[in-house]
């Protein structure tokens, strides 16, 4: 009896064996970054002067070289974005290592607190960490603009979840600054300087989102539709699919390019309202036409080699990994939920095969694009191209996770 295998067969196993060893090959990558981030996360304070190191703050006195020691602690919206991540790498994975990853880096801070509130009070700034420039604990106690917000997503779902009255000094600080914020006449936010950014609206959605699932008021998620199709209404180009940067209030004009980051913002802010808009919201069916075209705009945009560029139409920029993963993230997910066609889950694929290229041997991530203001063509194209910054891990991690779930 011939017990060879008909060659159809055998195409067959060679295909899902490399099919496997691909999927294995992303599964190593994910795992090396959120690793990376695991032993990089010290939770500790650090005098930053004698490099002493503290795990107990109580009756320290308050000196402003003492502060957060990993950057990844830090009170930031890149850090909310990070724990979101670490949530899809947890599930992509099958580890629960990297799940309560966004809670125990609050419970870090909050364990702090009373020494950071001392230090506050002496007029005291904490030192920065990482390449940043910014007192990583600053924007728990003054929130002046919209990105500002930090982690204060995570804290109304441990709010939720706890009742825990130490979370309700920043809740009710979080909701009297939307309060007083400047808007325009249709409800859109807008910063105090008369500047409306593509990157406003998912410093506040992810915060109204989970108010209107503690509250169950309707105004919180209505708001949030709001800030997404009025931001839209102004940046947003229908025929080209991409957004520029910022509005000017006073103006009434646009600004800026059509800058990578900002579009992955935009999103971010477009996936996170069409998961919580129930089918029968009115501002749903908008919604998920404008998430649509902006991703048939970004297949358009996306360069041969599958990432996408600093600027999006400025291909002598480089291939930039933070929009690069925000991309994939919302293209593969949209696949998955049925929000886009199939066919772009193979713009999703071509998109993580380029990101994969930015991640170094020990898990750090390269060519990120450092924090921008507006400005023209060449202010952007002269944006520092860095290593290691907190813009590039919530996007892999967040990719990462939903490819792997494309491709089961």
């Amino acid at each position: 009896m011939n017990h060879r295998l008909p060659l159809r067969a055998l195409l067959l196993i060679a295909s899902i064996a490399a099919t496997s060893r691909a999927q294995e090959n992303d599964l190593t990558v994910l795992r090396r970054v959120a690793d990376t981030v695991l032993t990089q996360t010290t939770r500790r304070l650090v005098d930053r002067s004698t490099a002493q190191t503290f795990t107990e703050s109580t009756g320290l006195a308050p000196k402003p070289g003492i502060s957060i020691e990993s950057k990844f602690n830090a009170w930031f919206y890149q850090t909310w974005l990070l724990t979101d991540g670490m949530r899809r790498a947890a599930s992509a994975l099958g580890d629960p290592a990297y799940r309560d990853y966004g809670e125990r880096n609050l419970a870090f801070i909050y364990a702090h607190l009373d020494y950071f509130q001392r230090q506050h009070s002496a007029g005291m700034k904490a030192a920065p960490v990482g390449d940043g420039a910014l007192s990583p604990i600053g924007f728990y106690f003054r929130l002046t603009d919209l990105w500002h917000t930090g982690l204060a997503p995570l804290v109304v779902e441990r709010y939720a979840q706890t009742k825990d009255a130490r979370y309700e000094p920043y809740l009710a600080r979080m909701a009297e600054f939307l309060e007083k914020s400047p808007r325009l006449p249709d409800g859109t936010l807008h910063r105090a300087r008369g500047r409306l950014m593509a990157d406003d609206p998912y410093m506040t959605v992810p915060y109204l989102v989970r108010m209107h699932r503690l509250t169950g008021e309707a105004r919180y998620l209505d708001d949030a539709a709001q800030q997404l199709l009025g931001t839209s209404r102004l940046l947003f180009n229908p025929s080209q699919g991409w957004y520029r940067h910022a509005w000017d209030v006073k103006a009434q004009a646009p600004l800026g390019e059509h800058w990578g980051r900002a579009n992955g913002w935009m999103m971010l802010t477009e996936v996170e309202l069409l998961a919580a808009l129930p089918v029968s919201h009115p501002a749903r069916a908008r919604v998920l036409a404008l998430f649509v075209a902006h991703a048939e705009g970004l297949r358009r945009a996306q360069d041969p080699a599958g990432g996408w560029h600093q600027l999006l139409d400025h291909p002598e920029s480089w291939i930039e990994s933070s929009s690069t993963g925000m991309f994939v993230y919302g293209l593969a997910r949209g696949v998955n939920e049925g929000w886009l066609d199939g066919a772009l889950a193979e713009t999703a694929r071509k998109g993580w095969s380029a990101l994969k290229q930015k991640v170094t041997e020990d898990g750090d991530i390269v060519d990120v694009c450092g924090s921008t203001d507006v400005g023209g063509v060449s202010y952007y194209l002269a944006r520092p191209r860095l290593q290691g910054d907190l813009h590039g891990f919530g996007p892999f991690l967040l990719s990462a996770g939903e490819i792997l779930r494309l491709k089961r």
